[in-house]
């Protein structure tokens, strides 16, 4: 069988004039990991021909063609935002992780976020619009006010997830949540839990949950009341309509779930193909012939609230290492030049993907966000994951799981146990069993992001995907965990027991009652 050229094969993907779609993107999360997880989606898209239309906080830095940017304003951009002294000190009760907290972050920043996208003078612009959208593209994170817009535009919607979905994510989704097997997002869990861990896990999902419903959707329905007025449905019902939801997991990495149909694991899309390395940053590999360990905790965590502790112990780490050059994201540490390791080099920015994949790469330290974790199993690199909030615990947990790296917990965070974490992962052996584990990440039936686009523009050609949205959207609590079904035997088998009983207790009564006849009329004789 002859295969056809890529670019003619190409050429025939790609649709045809009268085949271009209007596609919506409406994310009003100011958080810039997030959307680069989201973007490759909507530049594929574009490339193929479909007209983009983007109301976010994050727009091109060159122009694209089909892609018009709407930029928010507002918002701060969650960069270099997140304070390391927050988590020296965590209440553990019992000596457990307690993560119920981190619900009120996420609640305080969806409603702010939602206010301000709201009363955009862009969302009244896009109401007014003529446009007709065949499909809206909304993150689902920690508000879904903007599916209140996708409502009003009566188009079929395509939910996004950069990290493992949330708990208030399960039911509108029709989509399973098995507690022994299915760590809630803030816990550093796997599928392989104690009975304590299990008890955690459960009050944390149903805890969170609750919280949700009692605060988040009545705020959220307050704030599309007062720009909306009366009239639209609660925000619980409007997000039932989704027709899917693509998600930032992968089995090989974060372990198999039993989603939906309408659940698809796209992890791992934003990994594209591999750019040259700036010049600086060849030399310095170039210049380091054992190889270079990588450092970043990612786009909201300010390097400079290091506790001087634990900066200290970082540093004493990398000098005792001195084999090995070090590479760190870390913005203004002029102040810091005479005290940090001469083997450490340090930048405002770092192409990471790039980084990651090349040969002299050896480790990894890092803070479990999902796109590096997801960017350096790709790459076959090592981790030393330190979590400090949301979801960083969950995916450690994945990477330890795994194979993929070690954990060292902020607590911990000093010199003996970065130095012993560090041998670990450079060890030859542990190293090459990652190389041979992220074979399992890459190869895949279809590219992540070639299946997320084959789901939008099916969603597109159809209208939606009714045939795999599922009636547990529907189901109340009770009818869906059959309480009733439960409850229905659990009367029959009371029947069961204590029917019998009580014929034999009368039983019993009348022959007593006719024993005691019987005696009596014996001795009146």
């Amino acid at each position: 069988m002859k295969l056809l050229p890529l670019p003619l094969l190409a050429f025939l993907l790609t649709p045809e004039p009268n085949d271009a779609a209007q596609i919506l993107g409406l994310f009003q999360h100011p958080g810039k990991s997030h959307f680069d997880f989201f973007r490759p989606m909507f530049l594929a898209l574009a490339g193929r021909g479909h007209n983009i239309s983007m109301y976010s906080y994050f727009p091109l830095e060159k122009p694209v063609a089909n892609y018009t940017d709407y930029v928010f304003q507002g918002m701060p951009l969650l960069t270099d935002v997140v304070d390391l002294r927050n988590f020296e000190s965590e209440w553990k009760p019992l000596g457990l992780p307690f993560k119920v907290p981190t619900f009120f972050m996420l609640h305080d920043w969806g409603l702010r976020s939602c206010k301000v996208a709201l009363n955009s003078p862009l969302i009244a612009q896009l109401l007014r619009s003529p446009i007709r959208y065949d499909v809206i593209l909304l993150e689902h994170f920690s508000n879904d006010c903007l599916a209140a817009v996708a409502h009003l535009l009566n188009a079929p919607v395509i939910a996004l997830s950069s990290c493992a979905i949330m708990p208030w994510h399960y039911s509108r989704m029709g989509t399973p949540f098995i507690n022994p097997i299915m760590p809630m997002n803030f816990l550093p869990y796997t599928d392989q839990m104690s009975l304590i861990d299990r008890l955690n896990n459960f009050i944390h999902f149903h805890t969170v949950n609750t919280l949700y419903n009692m605060f988040t959707q009545p705020a959220t329905d307050a704030l599309i009341g007062q720009r909306f007025g009366p009239g639209l449905p609660p925000i619980n019902e409007i997000v039932k309509n989704t027709s899917l939801m693509l998600i930032n997991q992968y089995y090989a990495l974060t372990g198999p779930r039993p989603y939906a149909p309408n659940v698809i694991e796209v992890g791992g899309l934003q990994v594209g193909p591999i750019k040259p390395l700036p010049q600086h940053l060849l030399d310095l590999l170039d210049r380091s012939p054992n190889g270079v360990i990588y450092i970043s905790w990612g786009s909201m965590v300010n390097s400079n609230t290091l506790p001087s502790v634990k900066r200290s112990a970082l540093f004493q780490s990398i000098s005792q290492l001195k084999e090995y050059n070090f590479v760190m994201r870390w913005k203004s540490m002029e102040s810091l030049e005479n005290d940090k390791p001469s083997n450490l080099f340090t930048f405002d920015w770092l192409p990471q993907r790039d980084l990651l994949c090349h040969p002299k790469v050896r480790g990894f330290i890092s803070h479990g966000g999902l796109l590096g974790t997801t960017e350096a199993v790709h790459c076959g690199v090592p981790m030393l994951v330190t979590p400090f909030y949301g979801d960083q615990f969950l995916n450690s947990g994945a990477v330890k799981q795994r194979g993929f790296g070690v954990i060292v917990d902020f607590a911990d965070f000093d010199t003996n146990h970065i130095t012993r974490g560090l041998r670990t992962i450079l060890d030859e052996k542990f190293a090459e069993r990652v190389r041979r584990s992220t074979e399992a990440f890459r190869q895949r039936p279809i590219p992540p992001l070639e299946l997320a686009t084959w789901w939008i523009e099916h969603v597109i050609k159809y209208g939606g995907a009714p045939l795999i949205q599922g009636e547990a959207r529907h189901m109340n609590w009770i009818v869906y965990n059959s309480i009733d079904v439960l409850l229905f035997w659990l009367g029959i088998l009371f029947l069961l027991i204590v029917a019998p009983w009580k014929l034999v207790k009368i039983f019993i009564s009348a022959f007593g009652r006719g024993k005691i006849s019987k005696d009596t009329k014996a001795k009146t004789q």
